[in-house]
């Protein structure tokens, strides 16, 4: 079929590749302006049978070889390094092309320009209108078999560029060997490159309309390098075998509001190896929760090169997703810090109304829950700008799995308020630390500073952190304590420590704990406790709308420094009575008042030897006796420690 006379067109290339091959185009091409390459490259079916065109700006010749191992010479065109054949017929056939550089050195490889592409014109029309929620299924750079024939798929969106090339360690970052094909419809760039393979470098080329060309890390990128202006890096994310399938289908047993939540907050920083020591302790101490923070802007999810890369020790998808999957195992939640970084950028793609950006973050936020198992997010560093955003992240997430929570800063602003599932109560934990501040002789006007957050709202949705010190100040929430200062304490601070945690376990709302703070094994075996008596009676975590959960008993006692409050359940069955003496003096034969007749059993006592104390005021079951007090019809006398956390169930 070779041997047939050639027929040329006027611009010397031949009469059939001529219908396929445009001087312009080839010029477009070599002088790296080409934004649909695949119009010219590639193979081409036409009416007389079918062109195969490649190009490599340093090759001096190129053959086809066929399936069955037959080599075609490819003719130059246009005096460029451009090749192209016609073959005369329209059969399908797999082919390589082999190329010879000017050093005389040769290369075969398979055609990337001779392959489709993956995004449906469907999935096109969705992005366009910002509604493709699994974009990220596709852009970026994904490991897929096409024909038989493995390699890396790439996607990205570059608005009005000129070129978009995959450049790289395996093509000496230069982006004159692989340009992307744009899509009809859109500014999505793709591209297929045989070959490649997991681990490999690559960047992103762009060449805008003005000329200047520029390289991008991938906006989608699960992996990139640490090390600054680093390259994405090739990574599949479908090699993960999940083992949580039973935790995802029982996630909170359908009603949050009905279930024990504790928080152990782990900084990311500190997870520097793949074992269970983690979830151990948090399983151990009782939690039910952990919150993945960070110690610095870096280390937050978002604040990285792009919103889809894990900000976890080794920096590596598959780290996490092993955290992930055995913190499942144990019955263990996960939740995911928003730094104030990753908030502020997406506020600032949201509020552009660009629908691109706004499927990017939607996606994103859905990205974290389908393909790391995440049971919710925590918002920090919110502002007025933000409530948009969340409000549009909540309506997805919820329509998602309506079990993924949702928890922000507490914060004053309504509209932002009723977004979340949680919100951090930071003026009870405030007013205790700035209790135990002070100097003793100060403390009685301090007294009310316990009370005074109390006495109004509706504590059924906060979160508590018992262990660190909270301060109001901006972006400065959360700091060690004056207690977390030092990793050994005087016995009258850490007596003083136990009683408040004894007191914000019986505060209304849900608990967190900071797992790597400087703490006191005695004191750590009182907080395990107290977590144990959380799970167990419902009066701590169980919301009833139609019950107030908490009731004072006195809380206006600053001649005693005592607070004296109840814990009722739903059902009416185990009540719990908190008496939480803040003086340094013990209070004998301390009478309180109570609502119902019957025995009052002690069942934790922050004073107990075993969690450090000097053992006073425990084996206490004391029998109500009709005498009015605080208000009650009835009333009992106990003794109660200095600096000490009684409980009765009743």
């Amino acid at each position: 079929c070779f041997e047939k006379k050639l027929k040329r067109g006027g611009n010397g290339m031949r009469y059939e590749i001529s219908e396929v091959i445009k001087k312009d185009q080839v010029m477009e091409l070599v002088f790296g302006n080409c934004s649909k390459p695949k119009d010219l490259l590639g193979r081409h079916f036409i009416m007389e049978g079918q062109v195969i065109s490649a190009y490599h700006p340093d090759a001096v010749k190129m053959e086809v070889i066929s399936e069955d191992g037959k080599h075609y010479p490819m003719d130059t065109v246009e005096r460029q390094p451009v090749f192209s054949l016609f073959l005369p017929h329209k059969r399908p056939f797999y082919y390589q092309i082999h190329m010879t550089f000017h050093d005389g050195n040769t290369y075969i490889c398979n055609d990337p320009y001779s392959y489709e592409g993956l995004i449906t014109e469907e999935e096109e029309k969705m992005f366009s209108k910002g509604i493709w929620t699994e974009v990220y299924h596709k852009m970026g750079c994904h490991k897929v078999k096409l024909r038989d024939t493995e390699g890396m798929y790439f996607a990205v969106w570059v608005p009005s560029a000129k070129r978009v090339s995959v450049v790289g360690d395996f093509n000496f970052w230069n982006g004159m060997l692989y340009p992307m094909h744009k899509m009809k419809n859109s500014d999505i760039f793709e591209l297929f490159i045989p070959g490649l393979s997991c681990g490999q470098f690559y960047k992103f080329e762009v060449k805008n309309a003005q000329g200047e060309i520029t390289q991008m890390v991938d906006p989608y990128a699960v992996m990139n390098e640490e090390k600054e202006n680093g390259a994405s890096r090739m990574f599949d994310l479908k090699r993960f075998h999940w083992e949580d399938m039973r935790w995802l289908s029982e996630r909170y047993r359908g009603n949050v509001l009905k279930r024990p939540m504790s928080v152990c907050e782990v900084r990311i920083s500190e997870l520097d190896s793949p074992d269970e020591k983690v979830q151990e302790t948090v399983q151990d101490m009782g939690h039910t929760h952990i919150l993945l923070r960070g110690t610095s802007e870096g280390e937050k999810l978002g604040a990285h090169k792009g919103f889809f890369e894990p900000a976890f020790y080794g920096n590596t998808p598959d780290t996490m997703r092993f955290f992930v999957n055995r913190s499942h195992k144990r019955n263990i939640g996960v939740l995911l810090e928003i730094s104030p970084e990753y908030l502020r950028r997406a506020v600032n793609l949201f509020e552009k109304k660009n629908p691109q950006a706004i499927n990017y973050l939607l996606a994103n936020i859905l990205f974290w829950i389908r393909e790391y198992h995440i049971d919710g997010f925590v918002f920090r560093g919110l502002s007025e700008g933000a409530a948009d955003f969340l409000k549009k992240a909540k309506e997805v997430i919820k329509k998602e799995d309506s079990n993924i929570l949702f928890i922000g800063e507490q914060t004053t602003d309504k509209d932002l308020k009723s977004f979340f599932d949680f919100e951090w109560n930071l003026e009870i934990k405030a007013g205790v630390d700035k209790y135990l501040k002070a100097d003793i002789h100060s403390r009685k006007k301090e007294y009310f500073q316990l009370s005074q957050p109390l006495m109004n709202g509706d504590f059924s949705h906060a979160l508590l952190l018992l262990n660190k010190e909270i301060s109001i100040e901006k972006n400065n929430l959360f700091k060690e304590s004056f207690i977390d200062k030092k990793a050994s304490c005087d016995y009258d601070k850490l007596t003083g420590v136990r009683m408040s945690y004894g007191y914000l376990m019986g505060v209304p709302g849900r608990k967190a704990w900071d797992l790597h703070s400087h703490e006191n094994i005695s004191s750590q075996e009182y907080v395990k406790s107290l977590l144990r008596i959380y799970q167990e009676y419902p009066a701590l975590y169980e919301y009833d709308p139609m019950r107030a959960p908490f009731e004072w008993i006195n809380g206006m006692d600053a001649e005693s420094f005592i607070l004296s409050f109840i814990r009722k359940s739903p059902s009416g069955r185990d009540n719990l009575l908190f008496v939480c003496n803040f003086s340094e003096e013990e209070k004998k034969h301390y009478r309180v008042g109570i609502p119902k007749n019957g025995k009052y059993t002690l069942i934790s006592n922050s004073d107990a030897v075993e969690f450090g104390g000097e053992g006073r005021g425990e084996h206490q079951e004391v029998k109500a006796v009709s005498e009015c007090w605080d208000l009650r019809p009835y009333s009992i006398k106990i003794s109660v420690p200095p600096l000490a956390t009684l409980i009765f169930k009743f």
